[in-house]
């Protein structure tokens, strides 16, 4: 049975713009990028997809459709935004000639806020889907994206369990072999996420920008990743959202 099309355009192309986005392109959909200071790069090179996970294996990708300026990709039925968080108070300008009245919104972003932030920028009414990306993806140079864990990316809305709109976008990753989890509560979802992001992108920074392999191979690493879980599984709770040990525990098993 032939799915409807869906246009797809992808903002900010770094490593984990770049890999989904790819791995969606391998799956048939039809995806647009933005690319900023890699245009060239890509343009002559196109670009080339490592999966450690699959010994190694590396796809060059020499027909994705890619555009120097959003105007250039025109209007599309998905917009996915994978910028820095640091970056979202542009991001309504960058993406305003992407969407029209029906155009909703998938955010691959680290933090809290930036699903507010689109909902603030574009209509309260607006579909916007929060993915989380739990995984370890490098762009080791212009053209090359890396991946070293696969791991999985939970999705989720505010105030909702997930659309009937919104499981659609979901499944269109699981088709592309993205291994997804779909959250009743977004806020309990963030707050998880945080007990990833906060020690590996923190301890990854300290230690000179190793990797997260790095870390969970290391027993002293490993220890402080463990304490920095802990402190955020108790702020959490003061906001009411309860996280089980066994949820950290999970963390160095994705």
């Amino acid at each position: 049975m032939n799915r409807e099309s869906v246009k797809i355009g992808v903002v900010g192309c770094g490593a984990v713009g770049s890999f989904y986005g790819l791995m969606l392109k391998q799956a048939g959909e039809d995806v647009h990028f933005h690319l900023r200071s890699n245009y060239q790069d890509v343009k002559k090179e196109g670009f080339s997809l490592i999966q450690q996970s699959r010994g190694g294996e590396i796809n060059k990708i020499k027909n994705a459709s890619i555009y120097r300026n959003t105007n250039e990709i025109g209007v599309c039925d998905w917009v996915m935004i994978a910028t820095k968080t640091t970056a979202k108070s542009d991001i309504p300008d960058l993406i305003a000639p992407m969407v029209e009245e029906k155009t909703s919104f998938l955010t691959l972003q680290n933090g809290m806020g930036n699903v507010e932030s689109l909902a603030e920028a574009f209509g309260k009414d607006r579909l916007v889907v929060g993915g989380l990306c739990f995984t370890c993806i490098n762009r080791i140079n212009p053209s090359t994206i890396k991946s070293l864990l696969p791991g999985y990316i939970q999705f989720g809305q505010i105030g909702s369990t997930l659309s009937q709109n919104a499981n659609r976008i979901v499944d269109r990753f699981e088709n592309a072999g993205v291994k997804v989890r779909r959250a009743n509560s977004l806020d309990d979802a963030l707050w998880r996420k945080l007990c990833w992001n906060i020690p590996f992108n923190g301890l990854c920074i300290v230690g000179g920008g190793i990797t997260t392999d790095l870390i969970l191979s290391s027993s002293e690493l490993r220890g402080r990743a463990e304490n920095l879980m802990h402190e955020i599984q108790s702020a959490a709770k003061e906001y009411g959202v309860i996280i089980e040990d066994s949820f950290l525990e999970k963390q160095f098993s994705l």
